[in-house]
């Protein structure tokens, strides 16, 4: 019984003020987007640009934070449901008159996503420069350092689980 008693009194000594309110979860959430209907045109340089305030994200955009844009790279059957693939930027389509390169680059307040490679723009059909979606996914930068090494951001689903993304949520913002 003194023992017992000993113990009540331990614990009730570890009360104290309560601490300060930590910040708001949505601080380090980030947010992902789908950019659909991107026309690569030779008039625009074949290239697509978007700022984040035109996006309408509801979340500041930092500029140390991670900005991953994926490419809609088609459907696959799985156990007969067809489902999205995304593959990474920069990413390549081997073509028969050269190669096709989709790439990405960033300011603090904008995003673009351009054609390179080495076949002539002007000739690639209209199945690689009109029409393409992609996947962008921002992740605060104090989030994605806790997860340095253990997400292998090439992989799209490995990415969504990593991050808890809920892809029934996923705003679509459409290109003008």
């Amino acid at each position: 019984m003194p023992l017992l008693l000993a113990v009540i009194v331990a614990f009730q000594g570890c009360k104290g003020p309560e601490g300060p309110q930590g910040p708001q979860g949505d601080a380090l959430v980030g947010t992902t987007f789908d950019l659909v209907g991107v026309d690569f045109l030779a008039a625009d340089d074949f290239q697509y640009g978007l700022t984040f305030a035109d996006a309408k994200l509801g979340v500041d955009v930092l500029e140390s934070d991670a900005v991953l844009v994926y490419i809609n790279w088609g459907t696959e059957d799985v156990n007969g449901t067809p489902l999205k693939t995304y593959r990474l930027l920069p990413q390549t389509a081997f073509l028969d008159n050269g190669i096709l390169t989709y790439n990405t680059d960033r300011t603090v307040n904008d995003f673009s996503i351009f054609l390179d490679g080495t076949v002539n723009l002007n000739t690639v059909s209209a199945d690689y420069t009109r029409d393409q979606d992609f996947r962008v996914i921002i992740i605060p930068s104090d989030f994605a350092a806790r997860k340095a090494g253990q997400v292998d951001y090439s992989d799209y689903n490995a990415v969504v689980k990593a991050y808890n993304i809920d892809e029934s949520k996923i705003k679509v913002v459409k290109a003008n």
